[in-house]
């Protein structure tokens, strides 16, 4: 089959970034790769509650590296992953930092899937000096409180659910009733943001309620937050436990808006979720040309794969990324470590390009479409 045009041209585009730095490869801590080989290190849940996860990312990284190492690699040198099960905990993602840290060859380290699990092994990874891409981690904290080693291509909760109040207002919604996962790491960080916007721009919360995403009841909580029959129902949590919320509530009867969800196969396959909105950064419908190719070559990749969701997404720019900041910096943990503080406008199916504010070790300027869920699938919504 004749290589995509679009696709090649994002991968030359990536490997054509600036010049690598005069970084002389060595051994120990700077961790260099071997004569012909760079090792990234994936610390991510292939195992346990968030294994479907840990599998999206790993189907991404696979495409990209094959990509890349057909494109010509690092320099002519080959990119191999190393891939470690941490389920996403955080004593496990503690044990894999210590691990990769003491593994010279390995010279960036991805993840891990959840912010609770990768804040805590962020010391270890700082010690060690090797870069930490926490690409799916958007509590603000993961680079708020970490060192110059934690990179993220994560938009904030702070920004996302600041913009969703924002959104929801604008559509003519003058209240909500709001469930929340009760979790310190994320879920009410996320609410305290969305609750901070909705009181500033007179968005009234008729009633919110802290949940786990282990129940499987949500009732009691849903009866609760739809008594005072708010406008618009709003969720903070994730794909899974956001599939069996909406579905509940529309159990007990209410057919208000349900904002919330995420672009994963157990949530867009729910029947009740169907005009579901959400901001999303990636979407598979879209009509750019980079988008399409990576999608088609995703689809022929693993045909079994009904769907391309913003986690493969993100995961495949995340491999992009890194590998144009060893482009820049040189393929040590030395060297890309200055590759990511100097590499601007990377292409990305997700932003268009990466540019990255150097104080905040995040995407600078990340934006958000409105999508709604039709048909089980995610398209722009301009409602």
């Amino acid at each position: 089959m004749k290589p995509n045009t679009k696709l090649r041209r994002l991968a030359v585009a990536l490997l054509a970034v600036s010049p690598t730095l005069a970084l002389a490869a060595c051994t120990g801590a700077s961790g260099a790769a071997d004569a012909n080989t760079v090792y990234f290190g994936v610390s991510a849940a292939i195992t346990g509650p968030y294994a479907q996860y840990g599998q999206q990312f790993k189907e991404a990284f696979d495409l990209a590296a094959e990509q890349v190492n057909a494109a010509g690699g690092i320099n002519g040198k080959k990119v191999v992953l190393k891939y470690e099960d941490s389920q996403s905990d955080p004593k496990q993602s503690v044990t894999v930092a210590q691990k990769f840290v003491a593994d010279p060859s390995v010279v960036l380290v991805f993840g891990d899937y959840s912010s609770s699990a990768s804040i805590p092994a962020s010391p270890i990874y700082t010690a060690g000096k090797l870069v930490q891409y926490g690409f799916n981690n958007s509590n603000p904290d993961f680079t708020a409180k970490g060192s110059q080693y934690q990179w993220s291509t994560s938009i904030t909760t702070s920004a996302s659910y600041t913009w969703n109040a924002d959104y929801i207002k604008s559509q003519g919604v003058k209240s909500v009733g709001v469930t929340y996962l009760n979790t310190a790491d994320w879920g009410i960080p996320a609410f305290n943001a969305f609750k901070a916007e909705a009181d500033k721009i007179g968005l009234v919360i008729t009633d919110a309620e802290g949940v786990l995403d282990t129940s499987d009841d949500y009732r009691p909580s849903l009866t609760k937050a739809v008594e005072g029959k708010p406008d618009a129902f709003v969720h903070v949590g994730y794909g899974p436990d956001a599939a069996k919320i909406v579905t509940q509530l529309r159990s007990i009867g209410y057919q208000g808006t349900f904002f919330g969800g995420q672009d994963e196969k157990s949530f867009n396959a729910t029947p009740d979720a169907e005009g579901s909105i959400v901001g999303a950064q990636f979407l598979a419908a879209s009509s750019d040309p980079d988008v399409q190719a990576f999608v088609k070559a995703f689809k022929a990749k693993y045909p079994n794969e009904a769907q391309v969701t913003g986690f493969e997404a993100g995961a495949y720019d995340a491999f992009t990324v890194a590998v144009a900041a060893a482009k820049a910096g040189g393929p040590t943990r030395d060297g890309i470590l200055a590759g990511f503080k100097q590499i601007k406008d990377v292409p990305s199916i997700v932003y268009g390009t990466v540019t990255f504010d150097p104080t905040t070790r995040r995407v600078a300027s990340p934006k958000l479409t409105p999508t709604i869920l039709t048909g089980g699938k995610w398209v722009e919504y301009k409602g």
